[in-house]
């Protein structure tokens, strides 16, 4: 799939570079090949290797564990203070990152929204492989990626990125459906419990109590101010409809883009941004075709996901596969350098993981994934 996916743009890359007689117009391509397939290609690669000659995982836990909560308090330290250490000990977050009264933390990364998407894929990995872990009765490793999975949790609560952390709460749930049969019975209450209380914390509640979340629904504010993705997703879709076999190509999109706001009459709109959805991205920026490139590579990364969950019943690659899908509705996930590295290495995770467990009857670690190894 991975090859499906270069070979599709690079005949973009051919297509576009004749077609505004830009050979400069390949590089783009290149770049984006190397990031959605060949370093992840890499990268899985590496871990892989890593782990192959390995009984015990060559990621230490307890380290892991002791980094994310130092973590966990210099982010608390941030939201209130507005510290930024990513840019010397001197550094301090910009005013555009105060929202009432506390700052939106980003921790080690220079956005909160890249941070909360890092977080949400790393979340479902260690409470997906906890639970797994504890389904075969390896508590005290259980346990340790179960706290995991909560320092984690609440370094996404802290980013105050509202949807990772609603498409988190709701695959959590999905995973606790799915391992936990015996109390299905229960979450059809629990659902229209958690849907009256969220109800009325948003009817009775003030919307400036409610933070971020209040602008949601504010009525007294236009949803295309509460709600800017709006005005995004319009324009770039007049952008698809004007090339929709081959969109406008990636080196002529940002002047496209503005052209495009211009015409539409938002010539005071300050953010005038890309699509934040990757479908609608990839299909104003790459066309029809381009939208080929990225179903070959969800569903390379989806195919895979069901082999572990069919052959193993570990869920952490569905989990990812379906957070990386629903993801994509709201950002441009797949073209963000730092997003794909952290799917790429989840991915090679969730099978060094199964590398190190085995099977009860196998000799030798890692025998359990000889259909599945590079």
């Amino acid at each position: 799939f991975l090859i499906g996916v270069w070979g599709v743009l690079l005949v973009m890359s051919l297509l576009q570079a004749y077609r505004f007689a830009d050979f400069g117009e390949m590089k783009l391509y290149l770049k984006l090949i190397g990031k959605q397939g060949v370093w992840g290609s890499i990268t899985i690669a590496s871990i892989l290797f890593a782990q192959l000659k390995r009984r015990e995982h060559f990621l230490s836990l307890k380290s892991l564990l002791v980094f994310t909560s130092l973590l966990v308090v210099y982010s608390f330290v941030q939201r209130y203070t507005g510290i930024d250490w990513v840019h010397g000990f001197s550094g301090r977050l910009g005013e555009n990152r105060l929202a009432y009264g506390v700052y939106r933390v980003s921790g080690w990364m220079d956005h909160p929204l890249t941070f909360a998407f890092n977080l949400m894929l790393m979340t479902l990995f260690s409470l997906s492989h906890g639970l797994w872990l504890r389904a075969r009765a390896l508590h005290s490793e259980a346990r340790l990626w179960l706290i995991q999975a909560a320092l984690l949790f609440v370094l996404l609560l802290l980013t105050d990125s509202r949807f990772p952390i609603a498409l988190t709460f709701f695959l959590a749930g999905l995973l606790m459906y799915w391992d936990f049969p015996k109390f299905r019975k229960f979450y059809l209450g629990g659902i229209v419990l958690c849907l009256i209380l969220v109800g009325a914390a948003l009817t009775l509640l003030p919307h400036e109590s409610l933070g971020r979340w209040g602008e949601l629904i504010d009525s007294k504010v236009a949803l295309e101010q509460r709600f800017d993705r709006v005005i995004f997703w319009k324009i770039n879709w007049q952008l698809f409809l004007e090339n929709p076999w081959l969109g406008s190509g990636l080196g002529q999109y940002q002047s496209r883009l503005l052209d495009t706001y211009l015409q539409a009459g938002y010539t005071s709109l300050e953010r005038k941004y890309n699509a934040h959805n990757i479908y609608l991205q990839t299909f104003a920026d790459g066309g029809v075709l381009g939208g080929i490139s990225l179903v070959l590579l969800l569903t390379g990364v989806g195919l895979t996901a069901w082999q572990l969950n069919a052959k193993f019943k570990h869920r952490a690659l569905s989990l990812i596969f379906l957070a990386t899908l629903f993801g994509g509705l709201l950002q441009n996930h797949l073209r963000d350098t730092e997003y794909l590295y952290a799917l790429w290495a989840m991915i090679g995770l969730c099978l060094s993981c199964l590398i190190v467990q085995g099977k009860v009857n196998e000799s030798r670690p890692g025998s359990q994934l000889q259909d599945l190894q590079p």
